[in-house]
């Protein structure tokens, strides 16, 4: 018999996965956006010898600064919220009611589950506001910095790009650009073979999923090798980088927490772990899905035994919060799954 849990969660994974490829590609395209106009804005200031010198003039920039990153930042960050959560809370509901052995009244999204939905939507949308005011002020200190000292135009530019785009701005690294170059190309390449079956809502053919993994799998190496330059570089505090991590986790911590109130509604109090393993796939997380902590032959553990578990180690990335939204810490791709103990034989297979 199939195990629908880990269909189902493997589809919730998949789906999470693809919208996040999905957003980070607009977002790419609107930090491009926000770049060209802040750089622009800029290159008005008055120059004396071709170097920056009118305080005033810097001082004054901050609004329109402030104006361009709200109106391309925020209502990007507002597509993702609204639209991104509302899907992902549709799957959830099919996930539960695709496992079906779970009293109707919890099948669905209940008024209770759309207030949370309502909830987790501004929790995050916060977040990424956050991160909108932090780079409106980071970028206009740069360009007061650069005024006041009288630095020549070239060297506020540089600056601008770096802290909005980071090394990905303008790297003279031939090996950056390649990499770059070949991720773009790699998520265009899914984005091309998935459309017509999401436009029609199809189902996608094993032939083509396979084709989409074997990119997936290519653009996590590739992306792997530019994380590893990414880190070593002096300009890696940008906003890319933070709209990224929040884009990652919201998603997921989007998906992990409504699927945990609505498994404690439901009655189910004991959890699976699912997820792929990769090169970068943390210890914890690791050991938890090859059964190095089972305490059952179902591998299923109590969300108590869960939290001492947690509780007890530490490791690089653990990210504060309940380990049942936050799982394995930042960019962690795994997700729980809630059961009833009951739904699994003596050897540990399910029986539903």
């Amino acid at each position: 018999m199939a195990d629908i849990i880990q269909k189902t969660t493997e589809y919730r994974i998949k789906q999470i996965e693809l919208a996040e490829a999905q957003y980070y590609k607009s977002l790419v395209a609107t930090l491009d956006r926000i770049e060209r106009e802040v750089v622009s804005l800029a290159s008005r200031l008055p120059l004396t010898d071709g170097k920056l010198i009118e305080l005033q003039s810097a001082i004054a920039i901050r609004p329109r600064i402030k104006f361009i990153l709200e109106r391309e930042y925020l209502k990007w960050s507002d597509d993702v919220v609204r639209e991104g959560f509302n899907k992902q809370a549709k799957r959830i509901e099919k996930a539960f009611k695709r496992i079906g052995n779970i009293p109707i009244e919890f099948q669905e999204l209940t008024k209770g589950d759309l207030a949370l939905v309502q909830n987790l939507k501004q929790q995050y949308f916060t977040q990424f506001k956050d991160v909108s005011n932090t780079f409106t002020r980071r970028l206009s200190e740069k360009v007061y910095q650069n005024t006041l000292v009288g630095s020549e135009f070239a060297v506020l530019e540089k600056e601008l790009r770096q802290t909005i785009n980071g090394i990905y701005a303008s790297s003279d690294d031939p090996e950056i650009t390649r990499l770059v170059s070949k991720v773009k190309k790699g998520n265009d390449e899914i984005d091309n073979l998935l459309k017509p079956y999401r436009d029609k809502n199809k189902e996608v053919p094993k032939s083509i999923q396979r084709k989409v993994e074997d990119l997936e799998n290519s653009i996590k190496k590739e992306t792997q090798v530019l994380q590893s330059k990414f880190a070593t570089d002096r300009t890696g505090e940008n906003m890319k980088r933070y709209a990224g991590q929040i884009l990652n986790d919201s998603l997921r911590d989007f998906d992990a927490t409504l699927n945990f109130n609505k498994s404690q509604d439901a009655g189910l109090t004991f959890v699976k772990y699912y997820g792929d393993v990769i090169p970068t796939t943390r210890e914890i997380c690791r050991n938890m899905i090859s059964g190095v902590y089972n305490k059952r032959k179902s591998g299923l553990f109590t969300v108590d035994e869960v939290r001492k578990l947690w509780a007890s180690r530490s490791w690089s990335g653990k990210k504060s919060g309940d380990p049942l939204v936050v799982r394995g810490g930042y960019n962690c791709r795994h997700q729980w799954s809630y059961v009833n103990p009951d739904w699994y034989d003596s050897k540990g297979e399910l029986i539903i």
